[in-house]
């Protein structure tokens, strides 16, 4: 692999063959793999808060229901 130095940009090569930047700053790349991992980590929060609330959506749709049905026996009871 034949690297050449972007100018302006120390740690930034580009490949003459493929034409690719690439980055040989490893606090770079580590950087950029902690705040991945940190993303992926809070998307995955969200999903299980989403799933969480959903669940919690469908009880108290239950709970409604059976109320209803409670209050609409008590009316054809009286």
């Amino acid at each position: 692999m034949d690297l050449v130095p972007v100018d302006g940009n120390p740690g930034l090569y580009r490949d003459n063959i493929s034409n690719a930047i690439v980055n040989t700053n490893k606090n770079d790349y580590e950087s950029y793999l902690n705040s991945r991992k940190k993303m992926n980590s809070e998307r995955e929060k969200i999903d299980s808060l989403e799933k969480e609330i959903n669940s919690v959506k469908d009880d108290v749709s239950q709970i409604k229901n059976l109320l209803l049905k409670l209050v609409e026996n008590q009316t054809i009871n009286s």
